[in-house]
């Protein structure tokens, strides 16, 4: 029975040590921990050009990228084209874009962006996800694309419910675009009349790292450690040896008893 209580007294000091330094890794790691819930629920990950706390290294960063429209007979066909990460996508009926003399084809160049880096959303919203630069140009001559002739339209994947599609010219001011939930709330569409920046809002908070340490929460974690260390290698291991020695001594003190008290008969 001594024995077992010393194993079970030792087994306890452990399991204390290794919560005890669990929660102070937590409190002194320079990783975060990730929520349980991130990527539950989407098929496909959201590829960040700037990803948030939670995201980590498993993000792809998505990069600029081209397609070139050529005209038919001078008019521009029914088409589709993307986004390298298809996270935003345009569709154009046939005749969407003006010829140009002497131009066969229209080159459509999307830039992904951090939202960060332009103007802020609304009052209200924050960017869900990342902007987009479309930019239009006439090839071979470079000729940028003033609108379309016919309205064609934007979609936009985004990792968060969306609230509005939002439109600048420059990037330095938005304007609200008409938007619909297509199937999910995390794609939207509206009209697609010019090229420029597109970024969709939401009103959602920011998700907050919670494990976010500051220099106090560090501090506090190392000197919970080193207690911790302090009381194992001071007292509790100590203490589990004395009686671990205790508890086999006792047989051997009994028995030399037992040898006295014939002698004496």
């Amino acid at each position: 029975m001594l024995r077992r209580a010393s194993a079970l007294r030792a087994g306890l000091g452990l399991a204390l040590l290794y919560a005890v330094v669990v929660v102070a890794t937590g409190l002194t790691g320079g990783h975060p921990v990730r929520p349980l819930f991130d990527g539950v629920g989407a098929t496909t990950p959201y590829k960040w050009v700037k990803p948030p706390w939670y995201v980590g290294s498993a993000n792809i960063k998505p990069e600029p990228s081209h397609t070139d429209i050529a005209f038919d007979n001078g008019t521009s066909p029914l088409t589709g084209v993307n986004s390298s990460d298809s996270q935003l996508i345009l569709n154009l009926p046939r005749g969407a874009l003006p010829p140009h003399a002497g131009d066969t084809a229209i080159r459509a160049t999307f830039s992904p962006l951090d939202p960060k880096k332009l103007a802020e959303p609304p009052s209200g919203m924050r960017p869900d996800g990342n902007a987009y630069r479309v930019e239009m140009t006439y090839q071979p001559s470079g000729a940028p694309v003033p609108t379309t002739s016919q309205s064609g339209n934007v979609i936009m994947i985004v990792p968060d419910e969306a609230e509005k599609i939002l439109f600048s010219l420059d990037g330095k001011s938005w304007d609200e675009l008409p938007t619909h939930m297509l199937g999910d709330p995390n794609t939207v569409g509206s009209a697609f009349n010019k090229a420029g920046y597109y970024l969709v809002g939401t009103t959602l908070p920011e998700f907050q790292n919670p494990n976010k340490g500051n220099g106090t929460k560090r501090v506090a974690g190392i000197a919970l450690v080193v207690v911790a260390l302090a009381l194992l290698l001071g007292y509790v291991l100590p203490t589990i040896l004395r009686h671990s020695r205790a508890t086999q001594a006792a047989p051997v003190r009994s028995g030399q008893k037992r040898q006295v008290k014939r002698r004496r008969r």
